[in-house]
């Protein structure tokens, strides 16, 4: 029996817009000690290489301080890694893989994967399909692959970088008649595939998977943060997920109509464990003042100190401002203010086109009739 690990999209280098400058480090971080993670998990579970199946680095023109904080990881791991370049990190003039920050670090037990066969371990043989351009590679190059591994004895395992058609409007870079072939006709034992950030079998006899990314980056991912454990022998293939990243992209929606309710909401999000390593996306649904309003923003703001961060969802957009409260009535409006003010109410109050305007506007009025700044 071999025992290796497949993993993918590390897209190194990865930069989020929504995060500060401290959160943004704690995230690059993450991404090398997920390498590190890598490599002790297959110590522990006597792997006897790791396969990363495309978009190792998030661009070819990654900083080289990325660059060697990645090669020092994956040379401390002691295990071979094999690096499959994607669309992210092409195989192209310029490529990251042939620049001298990569070559001149690159340390004895970093390969990088093409067509030809290598034996990974004793009678274990691997090649790739590695992206040479933007273009996705074709179906010649493909079994070019495919042909060259199913000359060799013994197990064989496929890298693959492409979408797979899983959706129903999803662009197929990967058709699965590809992958169904190279494992009925050319004997693949298993087809390691990137591109997907999300776990998934791809539906070839459960012999081709998507690992998936180490570390989240989006909210629709479902199931990141895994490597697979493949298990080959004798024509049989064991895939199991083992847990690797620590980050969490997280959605939640509060319903607020008083203080009650949002004190409420904002005790239960701070009881989420990891905070720093999570981005949250809030949505807030609801009604009442203006006060109640710059309440919940407050609680955002402060929400926001202790998760990596906090990104409001549309803006409170689902949350209507009416014109009610004490705070309201200490205003004393009268005249043009107030039949503005009531004007306002009834659009936001309307649920039609311009009720979101009309509650934003509340809003700005309250602050203004206040003496405050329209923030």
């Amino acid at each position: 029996m071999v025992r290796f690990l497949h993993s993918s999209d590390w897209q190194l280098g990865m930069t989020r817009h929504f995060l500060g400058a401290e959160a943004q480090g704690r995230f690059s971080d993450a991404r090398i000690e997920a390498i590190e993670t890598l490599g002790r998990t297959a110590r522990e579970r006597d792997a006897a290489f790791v396969v990363v199946a495309g978009d190792v680095f998030e661009t070819n023109l990654v900083p080289g301080d990325v660059v060697r904080r990645a090669l020092d990881a994956m040379g401390d791991a002691g295990v071979p890694f094999y690096l499959l370049p994607g669309n992210h990190d092409a195989l192209a003039p310029g490529s990251v893989y042939e620049s001298e920050r990569f070559t001149r670090r690159k340390p004895a037990n970093v390969h990088v994967l093409g067509p030809e066969p290598v034996e990974a371990a004793p009678g274990v043989w691997l090649a790739g399909v590695p992206w040479r351009s933007k273009q996705a590679p074709g179906e010649a190059e493909f079994f070019a692959a495919v042909q060259a591994l199913g000359g060799m004895a013994g197990e064989r395992v496929l890298a693959a970088h492409g979408q797979v058609e899983l959706a129903p409007d999803a662009a197929v870079t990967l058709p699965r008649a590809w992958l169904e072939r190279a494992v009925r006709e050319f004997g693949i034992g298993y087809a390691a595939l990137g591109d997907r950030h999300s776990l998934t079998d791809a539906g070839v006899d459960r012999r081709a998977w998507y690992s998936g990314t180490p570390e989240p980056t989006d909210y629709d991912e479902l199931e990141p943060g895994k490597a697979l454990l493949v298990a080959l022998e004798g024509g049989r293939c064991e895939v199991t997920p083992v847990a690797v990243g620590r980050w969490r992209f997280v959605e939640r929606t509060w319903e607020v109509h008083d203080g009650a309710e949002l004190r409420a909401a904002a005790e239960e999000l701070g009881r989420l464990p990891e905070r720093r390593r999570t981005v949250l996306r809030l949505r807030v649904r609801g009604t009442g003042g203006p006060e109640l309003r710059a309440a919940i923003e407050a609680a955002v703001d402060e929400l926001a100190e202790s998760f990596a961060a906090v990104e409001p969802w549309e803006r409170y957009a689902d949350f209507v401002v009416r014109a009610e409260g004490e705070g309201w009535e200490a205003l004393g409006l009268a005249g043009f203010a107030r039949a503005a003010a009531k004007e306002l109410d009834r659009l936001a109050s309307d649920d039609g086109p311009d009720a979101a305007a009309a509650s934003d506007a509340l809003t700005l009025l309250f602050r203004l009739a206040r003496g405050g700044a329209p923030a």
